[in-house]
């Protein structure tokens, strides 16, 4: 892989908008031929309602349950997020996992025994719903909404990949505190046996990614999800119901995202805009999420996603995460 220069490939991925009733939410996955589902992350963005946001991840494989998090995102974009479960500090559970069930419907718990008494984990994925349950932390229900699964198949070399992006209405509660809205989700990463998805081709290309769900005055949702890559690469859906969804690869997307870089060294990216399909959003960030992402060099922001000259939502949750931050990325095409 290191010997591939992804910035002058010239890769094109086949993206369409389906939904989640046609996934099939086992390991077996045979979605992408050839390729086999290597990681999945559990992910939301929610609203308390006591006003705190919050952001939660759990990554999962087929045999284990690892990286996660709980924290709470300030609204003052330069302040630490305030962690609720951290690894190695205040652990959720983090170890060998099991996939139970037939059909439609699966459950993941811990294999090992002795840590599942010490930190329960209950996970159950299904067309319809996905329920994520964690000690007293997370307790969630996730509801896929109509046609808002993004499916990206990125074939050719150096290795064939897919990827998809369930998004959902959040229900249940964080850290105690019911939530009173929210959008989150299941991501699911593809690559060939034998080869690790954070080491494959999709993991080389994704720069930036935007993610955003959104309430309207009269009940209707409108989703969007965006990846910025290196050489060109882009993917861009976006769903409101009761219009044609928008699908853009490539040069069919624009972008521009705006930093402001302190003299402490310290930067963030305080908004961007995303142009395509005839239609322009404008970001606007709120809050900081970058918890121990941080020390990956990974910028994570909350934000206000706005079409532009479009009606003003009554709810939304946007994300913004910076991977890598490159001049032969999100600039003017």
């Amino acid at each position: 892989m290191s010997s591939f220069d992804v910035a002058n490939a010239d890769i094109i991925a086949d993206v369409s908008l389906v939904d989640a009733s046609t996934q099939d939410h086992s390991t077996g996955d045979p979605q992408f031929p050839g390729l086999h589902n290597d990681l999945s992350f559990l992910w939301a963005m929610v609203d308390t309602e006591d006003g705190k946001r919050y952001e939660i991840v759990r990554s999962l494989s087929q045999s284990c349950a690892y990286d996660f998090t709980v924290h709470e995102c300030p609204a003052d974009i330069w302040e630490k997020p305030r962690g609720v479960r951290i690894p190695g500090e205040t652990d959720l559970y983090w170890g060998p996992a099991v996939w139970l069930g037939r059909g439609e419907r699966r459950r993941i718990m811990p294999a090992n025994l002795d840590m599942m008494i010490k930190h329960p984990m209950n996970i159950t994925l299904s067309p319809t719903k996905y329920i994520w349950q964690e000690e007293d932390v997370v307790d969630i229900e996730l509801t896929p909404l109509t046609g808002n699964v993004t499916r990206i198949d990125v074939p050719g070399d150096p290795d064939p990949v897919g990827y998809t992006s369930s998004g959902c209405s959040v229900a249940g509660t964080v850290d105690g505190k019911k939530i009173t809205g929210g959008y989150g989700g299941i991501d699911r990463m593809y690559c060939i046996p034998g080869l690790s998805a954070q080491l494959s081709k999709i993991a080389w290309l994704e720069h930036y990614w935007f993610v955003w769900g959104a309430i309207h005055e009269d009940g209707t949702w409108e989703t969007g999800n965006a990846m910025l890559g290196a050489g060109g690469y882009a993917t861009a859906t976006w769903h409101r119901q009761g219009f044609d969804p928008i699908i853009a690869t490539n040069a069919d997307v624009e972008s521009k995202v705006v930093w402001e870089d302190r003299e402490n060294g310290e930067s963030q990216p305080v908004s961007a805009s995303l142009t395509f399909g005839g239609r322009t959003f404008d970001f606007t960030t709120t809050h900081n999420a970058a918890a121990q992402a941080a020390s990956l060099g990974i910028k994570w922001v909350h934000g206000r996603v706005q079409e532009k000259g479009g009606p003003v939502p009554v709810q939304t949750w946007s994300t913004m995460e910076v991977i890598v931050r490159g001049a032969e990325t999100a600039t003017p095409r």
